[in-house]
């Protein structure tokens, strides 16, 4: 009985991992869920263009991972561009953003909810944003192809 309790935490999914299939969306959703419920996690929110969907980030400062939820993105072809997550931290030079991970939007899907884990460690999030980006990401974006931004959590 607790493995079956437990089992649902243990096959969480890691960052990076790309989010496919009926079960990885269940796990993903049920540990995004779970870090909600948590004190001390801070709820970012934004509404945006029809192109740019809408959507929440969900970061937990401890535990310095969170999860990305976004609806009604345009899907990407990922031979061809992928989307990357930013984040802006309070202690670091607004310039260079902490990488967050890429990601696609599968065709035909309303939502996604997307495992972020910061590449280097964040004293406090100012802001956040998506961007477009080459296959793979970029190590430092040039920020011209900007779909999201958010400033102040809640």
């Amino acid at each position: 009985m607790a493995l079956v309790s437990w089992w649902p935490r243990l096959a969480e999914l890691t960052p990076g991992v790309g989010v496919t299939g009926l079960v990885n969306d269940w796990r993903v959703e049920r540990a995004c869920e779970r870090m909600l419920a948590a004190p001390g996690v801070e709820r970012w929110a934004w509404g945006g263009a029809a192109e740019s969907g809408t959507g929440e980030f969900v970061w937990d400062p401890r535990g310095q991972r969170g999860y990305l939820r976004l609806s009604g993105f345009v899907s990407n072809d990922p031979s061809r561009a992928q989307y990357q997550f930013w984040i802006l931290d309070a202690a670091r030079d607004e310039r260079y953003p902490v990488d967050g991970g890429v990601f696609d939007v599968p065709p035909g899907r309303s939502e996604v909810i997307v495992p972020v884990q910061a590449s280097r460690h964040i004293s406090r999030v100012a802001a956040f944003s998506v961007t477009v980006e080459q296959p793979g990401g970029a190590v430092v974006s040039a920020r011209d192809k900007v779909v999201v931004f958010a400033r102040g959590g809640t």
